[in-house]
Parts: C-alpha cells; sequence; structure tokens
C-alpha cells in the first residue's frame, strides 16, 4: 500500500490546513499526519504552537481524510522547513518528498444549500442528534463536545451558527467565516451532516433536521433560556440533554492568544 506522510503542526484547524490534507489524501492510499512536537514548531516558526501536543493529535487524528497519527522525531524534523511537508512512500519507487501549501485559488467551499444533504437517507430506526455551536476556531474542546454527542445517537447532525447570529448574540464577529467554520466541522469523521444555524428558536432547526436529541452546554441549566429551551423541546418529544461545560479551552482564550501575538 502507498502511504503519505504530511509533516507539521498542525495547530488549530483552517481551511488552508484542510486544502493541504485533502491534497495530499488524493496523491496515496493512505495518509500518516506526522504532527511536530511543541519545541519543533517553536524552532521552525519562532512561535510556540497555540495548541499543546496532545491537542493537535487527537484533532488532527478526527479529520476523515487522515487515516493515521504519529509524533515527528527530532530526527525527521532535523531539515524541515515550515509549513506542511509532505512525503510519498511508494513499494515500487523510491520515496520523494516535497512541501505542499494550499492552492492558489483556495479550498472549494460548499455553500449553504450543499450542506443540508451530506448523508443517506436515514434508517427509521435511528437515532439523530443534533449539537448547535459557533465552533469558531476548532478546538479540542469542541471535539469533545462532538464526540460526546456522537456516542449518544447513531446520527449527528452539527449546527453552525451564522455569522450574524453570532454578532447578534454575543456583539461581535467571530475570527472565522461560516463558510470556513462550516467545512471544517464537515472534515470532522464523526459528523454525519451539517446545517447552518441562524436563530435561537430551535424549533426552527428541528423542522429543518428532526432531531430526536438535542445537545446544549450544562451552563444554559437552570437559566431562564434553559427553561424556555426545554419547553419547547418538550412540545415535539425531544430530549434535551446538557453536557459538562469546560470553559478551560476556548474560543476565547484561543482568540487572547492570538491578539497577544
Amino acid at each position: 500500500m502507498d502511504v503519505g506522510r504530511l509533516t507539521g503542526a498542525f495547530d488549530l484547524v483552517t481551511v488552508a490546513q484542510l486544502d493541504v490534507i485533502e491534497q495530499a489524501r488524493g496523491r496515496c492510499a493512505r495518509l500518516v499526519a506526522r504532527v511536530r512536537t511543541d519545541e519543533q514548531v517553536e524552532r521552525l516558526e519562532g512561535l510556540a504552537p497555540v495548541m499543546p501536543l496532545d491537542e493537535r493529535v487527537r484533532l488532527v487524528a478526527a479529520l476523515r481524510d487522515v487515516d493515521d497519527v504519529d509524533v515527528a522525531t527530532d530526527e525527521t524534523a532535523a531539515d524541515a522547513e515550515p509549513g506542511l511537508a509532505y512525503e510519498f512512500v511508494d513499494v515500487a519507487a523510491p520515496a520523494h518528498a516535497e512541501v505542499l501549501r494550499p492552492r492558489p485559488e483556495g479550498r472549494v467551499l460548499p455553500v449553504v444549500p450543499d450542506f443540508l444533504v451530506r448523508t443517506d437517507p436515514r434508517d427509521p430506526g435511528a437515532r439523530t442528534g443534533y449539537v448547535p455551536g459557533g465552533w469558531d476556531m476548532f478546538h479540542i474542546g469542541h471535539l469533545r463536545i462532538l464526540e460526546r454527542a456522537r456516542a449518544q445517537c447513531d446520527r449527528l447532525v452539527v449546527g453552525v451558527v451564522t455569522d450574524e447570529a453570532l454578532v447578534s448574540a454575543k456583539g461581535r464577529a467571530p475570527m472565522v467565516t461560516f463558510a470556513e467554520r462550516a467545512a471544517v466541522v464537515a472534515a470532522v469523521g464523526i459528523v454525519d451532516e451539517v446545517v447552518a444555524d441562524s436563530s435561537s428558536n430551535k424549533l426552527l432547526a428541528w423542522e429543518r433536521v428532526g432531531f430526536d436529541v438535542l445537545f446544549k452546554g450544562d451552563d444554559w441549566r437552570g437559566t431562564a433560556k434553559g427553561d424556555r429551551l426545554e419547553a419547547e423541546m418538550a412540545q415535539v418529544g425531544v430530549e434535551l440533554r446538557y453536557f459538562p461545560y469546560t470553559p478551560h479551552t476556548s474560543s476565547t482564550a484561543l482568540r487572547s492568544v492570538l491578539d497577544a501575538r
């Protein structure tokens, strides 16, 4: 089997990284992501990574185009350059290496309607879960939410809140645009479908998706908005499940780190 190895920091999942990963995956039968250590990243790029090694490994391993992950050794990083280095290992020919970069024209991002039919029609007996969120600067906290939700349903639909709705709710624009945030979430292997979420009224989302269980952070529990959501979901027979809120890794914290650079 022909194996490709893509070595890089994989610090924050962006559409530019997804573009390079997609290019690499198209050149081999099996793609291994080789993640550079914190020390290697700082030495090569002059800045420490925003996220630690273990979180970067978990995030890149969750992408559907990545088959396996390992950690770069000091030997493999000795002559490296910043960016994503690709090495193709062919059993019938000498290995060759090159630096892959995002295509000049950029990664083609689907328009919103394309996200509405990403999977085959569901089994009538399947339990569909829905988890809405901003997913700005996708991080390990986001992945944990998706993993926890996917473990409790047969099919996971993720709502990506639009830029306008986030501005209305938080008073500021996201650092990553809606189309890019949706593309990153869609690249996660455990996600079955992605839809735009433009309203705080989750009955509208239910009318479009038809989910059986809605997942929310437990910071909503016991609040006026949480009580209202519970009543709305009860009207249509949807179960509301709360997840523990984990503030230690958040888009707000990452925003602070990036703003300081």
